[in-house]
């Protein structure tokens, strides 16, 4: 997952982070923390390039409900139904 030459670093986290990085790179990459991580910083780059566009085209951001349909729908779950008024 890291061709090339790779530097050492080092991060601060609390007990909860690291024992869930440990086990989000044990299910994606074989245990490999350092793989996980620049896995994580390709999406986040790419995020911050999508966000660069959008500003730049003047794509308003999601309102928080937006944002909680689209999770729902990554979650694989039924659209929450809209209340019909009475006529």
């Amino acid at each position: 997952m890291r061709p090339g030459r790779t530097k050492t670093t080092s991060f601060s986290l609390d007990e909860a982070t690291l024992e869930n990085l440990k086990a989000l790179a044990t299910r994606r990459h074989k245990g490999n923390v350092s793989a996980l991580i620049a896995e994580l910083a390709a999406r986040e780059a790419k995020f911050a390039a999508a966000e660069a566009y959008f500003e730049k085209y003047g794509v308003p951001p999601l309102s928080d409900e937006a944002a909680e349909r689209v999770e729902a729908e990554w979650r694989g779950e039924a659209p929450k139904k809209r209340r019909r008024r009475a006529a």
